[in-house]
C-alpha cells in the first residue's frame, strides 16, 4: 500500500512538473499586468511605459501598466507579492517597497521581500545631488556644511521621497548639523520651495531636478557617491571633497514576480529585458530621461536587493528615520 501511495505521489509531482512545463513554454498566452506602486506621471510610470511597448513586442502580448499607489509603495508591492505566481502579474518596484520600508521605514509591511518575490532584473537607477537656493552662499559641499555651523536653527532642508529622507538624515547626523526637516509629500513640491526660499536646501533625485538644474534655478553643491554622475559631469562627489560618503541609497527599480513563478518564465523575462535595455536606442532613451540603465542577472538582481535592505535597515536604526 505505502508503494501505491509513493508511485501515486510521483506520478502526482511528475503530472504537475509537465503541467508547469507546458504553462511556461507556452508563455506568454494572455495579456501581462505590470503593476507600478506610483501613481500615474510619476517617474516609475513613465519608466514602465517606456519599457511596456518594446516588452510587449518581444513578448507578443500585450503589457497593461497598472498603478497601484499607496504607503510609500507597500501597496503595489503587496499586491505583486501575493499574486498567483504565473508569470501573468509583474511588478516594476523601487527600493522604497523592496528595501527601505521593509526595512523599518514604513509600519504596516505585510510581506517578506525576499521571501515573497522572485527578481527577474535589475532595470534602471537613479542618482541624489545636494542642492541649494541660489540666495544660499556656497557653492561647494564644504562650503555649505561650514556655512550651516556658522548658522545653527537658520536653515531648512526638504525632502521629498524615501532617499531624500535618508540622505538629508545622513547628512545631518554625519555632521552634526542645527537644520530643520521638512518633509512633502512630492519632489516637485519640495523643489518648488527650495527655488522661492521657502526651504534653502534638498537633496534630491535627478530626474525631478536636472532640468532645474541646468536653467539655474537652483545650485548643485556635491552628489553623495564615490564617483561622479554620467548626468551631472561636472558636479563632484564628496570623495572629491573629502567628505565621508554615505552608503548608496540612491534609487532603483527591479522587474520582479511573486515567489514561484517558474523559472523558464522568469529567465525568459529576463532574457528580453535585458536584451532591450542593452540596446544603443533604449539606453539612449532612458539616460534623456535621466534613467541609467542597469541590466542584470536574476542571481545579481536577487543579492542586490537583500544587499540593499541591510543597507536600509542600519542606516534607518543609526539615523532614526521614518516616513513623516
Amino acid at each position: 500500500m505505502k508503494i501505491v501511495r509513493w508511485l501515486a505521489g510521483l506520478a502526482a509531482a511528475a503530472s504537475l512538473l509537465t503541467a508547469v512545463s507546458a504553462a511556461s513554454q507556452s508563455y506568454p498566452s494572455k495579456p501581462i499586468r505590470l503593476i507600478v506602486p506610483f501613481a500615474a506621471g510619476s517617474g516609475s510610470d513613465i519608466l514602465a511605459r517606456m519599457l511596456a511597448d518594446p516588452l510587449s513586442q518581444a513578448l507578443g502580448q500585450a503589457i497593461v501598466v497598472d498603478n497601484k499607489p499607496g504607503n510609500n509603495t507597500t501597496v503595489g508591492t503587496e499586491l505583486v507579492a501575493t499574486s498567483p505566481p504565473d508569470g501573468y502579474i509583474l511588478g516594476l518596484l523601487t527600493n522604497s517597497g523592496l528595501a527601505a520600508s521593509p526595512g523599518g521605514l514604513t509600519s504596516g509591511v505585510r510581506y517578506d521581500p525576499v521571501r515573497d518575490l522572485s527578481y527577474v532584473t535589475l532595470v534602471a537607477s537613479v542618482n541624489y545631488v545636494w542642492l541649494v537656493n541660489n540666495d544660499v552662499d556656497a557653492k561647494t559641499a564644504p562650503e555649505l556644511i561650514k556655512l550651516i555651523k556658522a548658522n545653527p536653527g537658520k536653515y531648512n532642508y526638504a525632502s521629498g521621497n524615501t532617499g531624500g529622507i535618508a540622505y538629508g538624515g545622513y547628512l545631518k547626523n554625519i555632521h552634526q548639523l542645527d537644520v530643520t526637516h521638512v518633509a512633502y509629500k512630492s519632489t516637485p513640491q519640495a523643489l518648488a520651495d527650495l527655488i522661492s526660499g521657502h526651504v534653502q536646501l534638498m537633496v534630491a533625485d535627478v530626474p525631478a531636478s536636472l532640468g532645474m538644474i541646468r536653467s539655474g534655478k537652483v545650485r548643485p553643491v556635491g552628489v553623495p557617491a564615490a564617483q561622479r554622475y554620467v548626468l551631472l559631469p561636472d558636479v563632484p562627489t564628496f570623495v572629491e571633497y573629502g567628505l565621508p560618503t554615505p552608503p548608496n541609497m540612491d534609487g532603483w527599480w527591479a522587474l520582479v514576480a511573486p515567489a514561484g513563478t517558474p523559472d523558464p518564465i522568469l529567465d525568459r523575462l529576463n532574457k528580453e529585458v535585458v536584451k532591450i535595455l542593452e540596446t544603443d536606442a533604449f539606453r539612449s532613451k532612458l539616460l534623456q530621461s535621466s534613467f541609467v540603465p542597469t541590466p542584470s542577472t536574476r542571481q545579481h538582481a536577487t543579492q542586490y536587493q537583500k544587499d540593499q535592505l541591510q543597507v536600509w535597515k542600519s542606516m534607518i536604526k543609526d539615523l532614526d528615520l521614518k516616513v513623516e
